[in-house]
């Protein structure tokens, strides 16, 4: 039997909107590549061909950009839920296609981890689960889990400070045998973490953990969006040091322009314009963007068909596509959503924009 597996693309993505408001989490680039295809790619290399995508949210979005993405030996089903079902529940709807060993990931995390040892280390423990464990500065926003010789011994989900016990954080990676399904109800709202696998260890049923390596990302937020292209950018990027690039980037056309500077692990699309002495730093700039000359724009993110004024600041923010800016414009630690236009002379700091939304970044 072949080695399947199962991402969990069903989220609404609330604490990224108003990115989410345009684009389903999973779809969401990081470094030029949806979410989505950092873990899929990471499945092709531990020889997983058959994926099954759990989904419900915007689901036909997410359907028709994973159809445009080659996916090479790989085949990809879809299984729709009317009603959110959990993260174990969904899976334990499409138990019927999952008659062995099988690895079930989450599509809206990055994840750019090497599956096949921790598939080896799931066979070597014979145990029914094992648990994809990653280390984090701040675990108070996850599900910390305690382990010893490679064996679960507690968990708790997004404890206080005072409760902290480890950075040992639950990665959402799991590796399963069938049986796990005897476990989980049927027809009911189930989750793995906060169900199943504690009622596990109450039965005394022993799971297996493996520590990650490789990156690892939960891009919940703005902020941690722009992290996680840079960490890509960095790891994916060449090595440059002329005269208007220097740092570690990815850049799929020379931007059109002179006496600009790139600098730092950057992104760079096609048919991007840089005007003269305009700095772009740490940042991912998508197609057809025009940065307009004397404009600074720092650890951020400029999605296709934008444009940003003359002597105008963007920095630690989010800019959705066809989004224009106007002249001596400020925007910082905030989140534009598609085709707004924003006045010359304007200033906005920490706030979303959007017409579906008026919510403020979190």
């Amino acid at each position: 039997m072949s080695l399947k597996g199962v991402l969990m693309a069903g989220g609404r993505g609330t604490r990224l909107r108003p990115i989410t408001y345009a684009i389903p989490k999973p779809l969401v680039p990081i470094a030029g590549i949806p979410c989505m295809e950092y873990p899929i790619r990471s499945f092709a290399q531990a020889g997983i061909e058959d994926i099954i995508v759990t989904t419900g949210y915007k689901f036909e979005a997410l359907i028709s950009g994973l159809i445009k993405t080659k996916h090479q030996k790989q085949s990809i089903l879809y299984s729709v839920e009317r009603e959110p079902a959990g993260t174990a529940g969904s899976v334990k709807m499409v138990e019927g296609f999952l008659n062995d060993t099988f690895v079930v990931a989450s599509g809206d995390v990055l994840a750019d981890f090497d599956i096949e040892e921790a598939v080896r280390s799931h066979r070597e423990s014979g145990k029914i689960a094992t648990i994809v464990l990653t280390k984090v500065e701040d675990p108070t926003q996850f599900g910390i889990v305690e382990d010893k010789n490679n064996i679960v011994k507690r968990f708790l989900e997004k404890p206080t400070a005072a409760e902290v016990f480890t950075n040992m954080v639950n990665a959402g990676i799991y590796i399963l045998e069938p049986e796990i399904f005897n476990h989980i109800p049927e027809d009911q709202t189930y989750d793995f973490a906060k169900e199943l696998f504690p009622k596990l260890l109450r039965e005394g049923v022993e799971i297996n953990t493996y520590h990650g390596k490789g990156a690892w990302l939960d891009t919940g937020r703005p902020r941690e969006l722009i992290l996680a292209n840079q960490l890509m950018s960095e790891k994916y990027g060449n090595e440059i040091n002329e005269t208007n690039f220097k740092g570690k980037m990815i850049i799929r056309e020379r931007p059109a322009g002179s006496d600009f500077t790139v600098t730092g692990s950057c992104y760079i699309g096609e048919g991007v314009k840089i005007g003269k002495n305009a700095l772009i730093e740490n940042s991912t700039v998508y197609d057809n963007a025009v940065i307009a000359e004397n404009c600074n724009v720092r650890d951020s993110i400029i999605f296709e068909n934008c444009s940003i004024g003359k002597k105008s600041t963007v920095s630690k923010s989010v800019i959705m596509k066809g989004t224009s800016i106007g002249k001596d414009c400020e925007v910082i630690e905030s989140a534009l959503s598609s085709n707004i236009n924003i006045q010359d002379g304007s200033r906005i700091y920490n706030v979303s924009l959007s017409s579906e939304s008026n919510n403020s970044l979190d």
